[in-house]
Order: structure tokens, then C-alpha cells, then sequence
């Protein structure tokens, strides 16, 4: 009975260890998982932000006369009946 005795002892550390080992890892991967969980959740929320500027842009692309006119003359639209001047600069002058 005496040399059962230390070898149970031995064997309740290395389980207690084992265990306790279990539990950092365990631990560790949850906050893993929540930092996940937050990084998407903030990516989530930025693009519903973007989803929403954008919503807006379209809305005004079809409705608002003016914001139509801007994106037009960006892309180097005109009327129809306008007449297109190119100012080009004179090979005498330097330039900038």
C-alpha cells in the first residue's frame, strides 16, 4: 500500500497539469475568437457605412439633375448642340 500511494500522487499532478493545460489553450483560443468576432464586426459595420454612401450617390444619380450634369462633364459628355474648344498651348510659350 505504501508504493501506491506516490504513484497515485504522481498521477493526480501530472492530470491536475494536464488540465490546467487544457484550460490556458482552451482560454487562449477564446480570445482569439472574440478578437476575430470584433475585427469582423467592424469591418461589418464599415461596410455598411460604405453600402449606405453609396445608396445615397445612386439615389441622386437618378433623381437629382444637377449631380447627373457633374458626372457628365467629368467624363467629358456634352450636350448635345454644344460646341467643344481645345485650348493648346503655343510652342513659344514655356512651360510650366
Amino acid at each position: 500500500m505504501r508504493f501506491i500511494q506516490p504513484g497515485l500522487s504522481i498521477l493526480a499532478v501530472v492530470m491536475l497539469l494536464i488540465s490546467l493545460y487544457r484550460f490556458v489553450e482552451g482560454f487562449q483560443n477564446w480570445q482569439e475568437a472574440r478578437e476575430i468576432k470584433q475585427r469582423s464586426l467592424d469591418e461589418l459595420a464599415e461596410l455598411e457605412r460604405e453600402r449606405d454612401r453609396l445608396k445615397v450617390r445612386v439615389e441622386k444619380l437618378k433623381t437629382d439633375e444637377l449631380t447627373k450634369e457633374r458626372l457628365a462633364r467629368r467624363l467629358s459628355y456634352i450636350k448635345p448642340g454644344e460646341v467643344v474648344y481645345k485650348i493648346v498651348p503655343s510652342p513659344d510659350t514655356p512651360r510650366k
